[in-house]
Order: structure tokens, then sequence, then C-alpha cells
């Protein structure tokens, strides 16, 4: 189908019986791995033996657009990574007014050659979709930034604030319409990236996967249809309806994962968690993570991304790392409980 057609479609939302087998391609999903070979144009086409491996469990982190494209400080937070048995960075890739990735391949390789699995994150609506229709030029640059990050080496791409926000002009749209436009993009975002063998990963409130239908248009079920990985934001400081949720970390990421797993029959689970000082109830920093981490490992989903937007992260990666090394007892482990 002709791309600006495709576009138009979702940008002016004509809602039809078959707007999915319009949109929707079918995943293709690699059980973990995804073939160099699959790169046109680049050395490593000749090299089919090269297959790149995917995290079994992840063990991520975010990082800002500035941390990802200056190298001094991709480095250093990928020594602190590799330190502190991270195995995953996120990492921002855009601005406000380009239409393309922003970091450059070699720091894409750095971080693979290092063994951390890089995430090209892209945020698509900021604050939630408020206006309707979307102009197709503004769609067409979030997939442009999409194709140029496989371009550069990027094997995961992360979409971030694809929803509507609960006001303005498309309050008219009913839940199916929003469920329907999303999975729409999402969509045509595999299509247009099909040929690089990439991951794609939503992320969705942590309200989510606890609401059976939500006016922000974020659905698991309707998720789990085009992605291949779901990322649940669950941090407790966000939760500020139920004191439970507000209260107690462990909780609310174990009750915020589980279901978010339940719900999926194809997508992975990895749940993004709070690693920021924010509403925490009295309770001590390191106590907090390391309930939350807990709470990641008892839900059995497939991993966790720690979430600090300033990248104050040192406390954050010493939990982390005392809580994966093989050479600390249950009880040390523990002793973070004692805390106060």
């Amino acid at each position: 189908m002709d791309r600006t057609l495709v576009l138009l479609i979702i940008g002016g939302f004509i809602l039809s019986s078959d707007f999915h087998s319009i949109m929707r391609t079918s995943p293709v999903r690699s059980n973990g791995y995804a073939s160099y070979a699959s790169d046109s144009n680049d050395e490593r086409t000749r090299h089919p033996a090269r297959v790149y491996q995917y995290p079994e469990f992840y063990r991520g982190m975010y990082l800002t657009v500035a941390s990802a494209n200056n190298f001094q400080k991709l480095r250093y937070f990928v020594e602190k990574a590799i330190s502190s048995n991270i195995n995953t960075l996120v990492l921002d890739v855009q601005s406000a007014r380009n239409a393309a990735c922003m970091v450059p391949e070699s720091h894409v390789r750095y971080c693979i050659d290092h063994g951390i699995h890089p995430i090209a994150r892209i945020v698509v609506f900021p604050d939630g979709l408020r206006r309707y229709p979307v102009p197709p030029r503004y769609l067409e640059d979030k997939l442009s930034i999409a194709e140029d990050a496989c371009r550069k080496g990027f094997r995961e791409i992360q979409f971030d604030y694809i929803r509507f926000h609960d006001s303005g002009s498309t309050r008219r749209l009913t839940y199916a319409q929003r469920y329907r436009f999303i999975e729409g993009f999402l969509s045509e975002a595999r299509n247009r990236v099909k040929n690089y063998n990439v991951r794609i990963a939503v992320d969705v409130f942590g309200r989510v996967p606890l609401n059976t239908d939500d006016i922000i248009g974020q659905k698991i079920e309707s998720l789990d249809k085009v992605v291949d990985m779901i990322c649940p934001m669950a941090y407790p400081s966000h939760y500020t309806w139920s004191r439970k949720y507000y209260s107690d970390p462990y909780y609310t990421v174990r009750k915020t994962s589980t279901q978010a797993r339940l719900r999926t029959r194809n997508a992975i689970i990895v749940t993004y968690i709070q690693a920021f000082r924010m509403k925490m109830m009295g309770i001590p920093f390191e106590k907090y993570l390391f309930e939350e981490l807990k709470a990641v490992r008892d839900s059995g989903i497939r991993g966790f991304i720690l979430w600090n937007a300033r990248q104050d992260y040192d406390i954050p990666l010493d939990v982390v790392k005392s809580f994966y090394s093989k050479g600390v007892s249950e009880k040390e482990r523990s002793d973070f409980l004692l805390i106060d």
C-alpha cells in the first residue's frame, strides 16, 4: 500500500471493519534472537553466522538523549551498568525539532560491543494526544525516527506516550476507536521496520493492566496483538487513587506486573520501576528499591527498567548490584529491609 495513503488512514481515523487488515502485519517473533544478516547495505550482512541475542531477563535503566548522544556520558553509564549487573539501556533518540535518530551508530555499536542491549525510546504524543485527527506529517516523522534508529543499529524500538489525553477534542471517540488507532500506528511502525528484524515495545500507564478499559486508549489485549514487549510504568508514587498501591511498592509492582503478564499471550512484560525519590511514604530509598526488585522477581515477568529522569542512579545501581550478586546471601539481601 502507498505509504502516504496508510498515514492518511491513521491520521484521518477511517473506521472500517477491515482497518486491521489494512494496517496490521503479522508480528515476526524471534524467541530472543535476531539475525545480523537481516541488515541491508551493512558489513554485518557478510557475516550471517553472527546473531543478535536479546537479554533473557532485562535489567535496564533509562538515559536522556543528552547522555545517549554524548560519548563521554554514555561511556560512563555503560561502565556503571556493567559493574552493576545492568544489561539494557533505554536511550532517548529524538528531539522536538528532528525527525531522525540523534544517537550515532558508533554509540549503538559501543553498547552492543560491551554486552549492553540498547533500546531506542521514541515519544509519540507528549502529554497524550489532545487534538484529533492527527496530521499525517506528524505521524510520518515518528515513523522516520524509528526507521533511522534501526539503520543505526538499534534492535528494539520502544514507543512511549502512545496514548490519548482524557480531555480535548478526542472525547467524542469511543474506547474501541482509540484502541484501533493505537493498534494501527504500532502495526504501521512494525511494517516500516520489518526488514530490520527488530522488537517493538510500548510503554503503558501503570493502571492499564488493572483496568478493563481505559480512556487513554491503552488496553493490554489490544497491544498484545501488535507488539513484542509491553512495559507498564509501575511507579507507586503515581497510584494516588489507592493508599495500598501508593504506600506499598512491593504490592504495586507485583500486582501491576502480574496482571499484565496474565493478560498477554504474545508480548513479554518488562516493568518500569520507580528509581526516584517521590512520595515514598517514609520508606527508606534502598528498601523501596529492594521491594520493587523483589516484586519483579516474584511476578514472573521478564525484567525491569529503572526510571530516573535526572539519571541519579548511584543508590539504585548499588541496590541492583547487591540484589543480583550471586555471592550475596539471602540474609544479606534482606538487610535492606532493616534500614530505617
